[in-house]
């Protein structure tokens, strides 16, 4: 096969924020022309690292066989196939003369003829093989997508489902009758479609979403985004999608973790490095410029990853100029983020979960308070949250280290959580007690959880009651307590991993992590843990356990039953459930109903995303 670029090519250097436009001087004496110049040398690198890790993925993806995918989905009868084929489709063209893309074509039209159901996943994909690829469609398939705004299929671009599937779907669609100059049979599609996405930017921007941070899904509702961003013929809508794309982006790059979806997260749990699809995506974004680095994360991202990082890699979006470092985590550290977050799918239940994410230059650590008990095990549940999260840097920068902790209703593996799992974090110290009640033994709620790292990491030293892990750069420390403590080696539910077990009615933990770099020997670990303090002696009675770190933080929670979250100090002061800020940190803020998100970079100065009133503004004008 012949490769070449197409015009595609015109596409992918037109970014979608100019850089030049938010840098301000970086002296006196420095002219306009030298920030000017200074500017452009910048996206002109950046827009070559962008199409150079965006070939690398095209030429991965590109490599499936189409016709064996083909004969795998039908011998199976995958009820979605487009997922798996679309995306190599979409490389294949990319890289296929025009002359020679006939049998990828084939392959679509008997997809098409045999699945012509309008979904979720399909929609992503296709709406971007349309725009991309119009024309030189043969006539069959340019009719195919013709009658995908006419009835009966035209309705289908209504369907619902969980966030991600509405962003596919609606965004898609509208973008489908907002830029292919096809009738539309349904205009009032056009209307309503575009009044859900005002709604959407309107909750993101005032309480928060539902679906945060998802290193699962956040890839599919991006992409959706982009079709609108790349394809919309209407200047309103364009703009639309970029503030949500902007909003979504400085989520990323907040969190993001040298290549792990860093922190507390909604409907996922990343432990991968570059694998997960939220992290492929950033990859395109602000990832890795040299050439071996490239075909070495492309070779361990996976296929999954493949087939949204190619959504990125075909879009002319870029983020503002001002994530860059933060995603890189270049910026100083360490930072502590407070976040708050509305319970799933509401535009009123703001304050739902409560967040904080501690990040230093070896390490992140987050965790998330949900309030209550829920006992739902089906459909969009608790058990798809992240509640705790370390995630220690390999230096090397290939496989980072993720650790978990939790209760194992939900899941054996502390992926998830149990009902009355309780938290409280500060910087990289943390409380965990899960405390039964009746209605939990009830419910089957298992009175055990895990500590869970990867089992490479060998068998801890004990310093008393502590259980102490060098993990990379930093020391992991752990006290449990419980009826029995064990360590399980390797856990027998993940043999990629090991856990320290606790279990009994009333289990509690405090973690504490330690930089090695100010703590080399494990000698100077032991005399920094002989400074820390803990209450544990109204435990049992009360559910009272006091800590105070080896930072001189005092952290007290107290796991009572009869109240959301129990009870939450820190140094003295009561942790608020009210009015807790959608974002608070040094460089990222949006104060909760503001309809405001500022981002500051030491370098590059301030950048702004506000609504007024019902249309989004920019600090720097697009």
């Amino acid at each position: 096969m012949t490769y070449r670029w197409l015009p595609l090519s015109l596409l992918l250097l037109l970014p979608g924020v100019s850089g030049c436009e938010m840098l301000r001087s970086p002296s006196p004496v420095a002219t306009a022309e030298m920030v000017l110049m200074e500017a452009q040398r910048t996206n002109e690198a950046i827009e070559r690292g962008v199409a150079a890790r965006g070939l690398a993925v095209r030429e991965a993806l590109a490599d499936e066989d189409l016709q064996e995918l083909d004969e795998w989905w039908r011998a199976r009868d995958i009820y979605d196939p487009h997922k798996h084929l679309l995306p190599p489709m979409l490389a294949q063209l990319s890289l296929t003369p025009e002359e020679e893309q006939g049998p990828i074509w084939d392959v679509w039209l008997s997809l098409e003829e045999d699945k012509p159901e309008l979904y979720h996943f399909r929609s992503l994909y296709d709406v971007r093989i349309f725009f991309l690829f119009q024309e030189s469609l043969p006539e069959a398939v340019q009719d195919a997508y013709r009658s995908m705004l006419q009835p009966p299929r035209i309705v289908q671009w209504g369907q619902g489902g969980t966030e991600n599937h509405l962003w596919q779907q609606y965004i898609s669609g509208l973008a489908m009758m907002d830029g292919s100059g096809f009738p539309v049979a349904n205009p009032h599609f056009l209307a309503t479609h575009e009044a859900w996405l005002r709604a959407e930017l309107t909750k993101y921007l005032t309480i928060g979403q539902g679906e945060f941070h998802s290193s699962t899904y956040y890839g599919f509702s991006i992409g959706a985004l982009l079709n609108l961003y790349d394809f919309a013929q209407t200047p309103e809508r364009r703009q639309l999608a970029r503030a949500v794309l902007d909003w979504f982006s400085t989520q990323m790059a907040l969190r993001l973790s040298w290549g792990t979806a860093g922190g507390a997260e909604s409907r996922g749990f990343d432990r991968q490095t570059w694998g997960s699809g939220l992290t492929a995506l950033a990859w395109i974004w602000w990832g890795e410029d040299d050439p071996q680095e490239i075909g070495r994360i492309v070779g361990q991202m996976g296929r999954q990853g493949h087939r949204l990082a190619i959504l990125a890699a075909t879009s002319g979006y870029r983020p503002p100029a001002q994530l860059r470092s933060l995603a890189q985590k270049t910026i100083p550290l360490p930072f502590q983020l407070r976040a708050s977050h509305p319970s799933y799918y509401s535009y009123h239940q703001d304050n739902q979960f409560w967040e904080t994410f501690y990040v230093t230059p070896d390490y992140s650590l987050g965790t998330l308070q949900v309030p209550g008990r829920n006992y739902q095990v089906e459909g969009t549940i608790n058990a798809q949250y992240a509640t705790y999260k370390l995630v220690v840097r390999d230096p090397q920068g290939r496989e980072n280290a993720v650790v978990s902790l939790g209760g194992t209703y939900h899941s054996p593996l502390a992926t998830g959580q149990s009902p009355g799992d309780r938290y409280l974090q500060e910087k990289g110290a943390s409380l965990y007690q899960l405390r039964l009640t009746p209605e939990d033994e009830a419910a089957g709620v298992p009175g055990r959880s895990h500590l869970v790292i990867p089992k490479g990491y060998g068998e801890p030293h004990r310093i008393g009651p502590w259980y102490v892990w060098e993990i990379e750069g930093v020391w992991l420390c752990a006290w449990a307590w419980g009826d029995e403590i064990r360590l399980e080696m390797p856990l027998e539910e993940a043999e990629e991993h090991l856990a320290l077990v606790a279990q009994g009615g009333h289990m509690a933990w405090v973690t504490e992590v330690l930089a090695s770099s100010e703590y080399e020997t494990l000698a100077e670990v032991e005399a920094a843990l002989a400074q820390t303090r803990v209450h544990d002696e109204n435990l049992q009675a009360s559910g009272q356990l006091i800590y105070t770190s080896v930072e001189g933080d005092r952290l007290e929670l107290i796991a009572d039953a009869r109240l959301r979250v129990g009870i939450r100090r820190i140094n003295g002061v009561e942790q608020s459930l009210t009015d807790n800020p959608v974002l608070e940190s040094p460089y990222v803020n949006q104060p909760l109903w503001s309809g405001r998100l500022t981002v500051d970079d030491p370098q590059l100065g301030s950048w702004e995303l506000q609504l007024k009133p019902g249309q989004p503004r920019w600090s720097d004008p697009d």
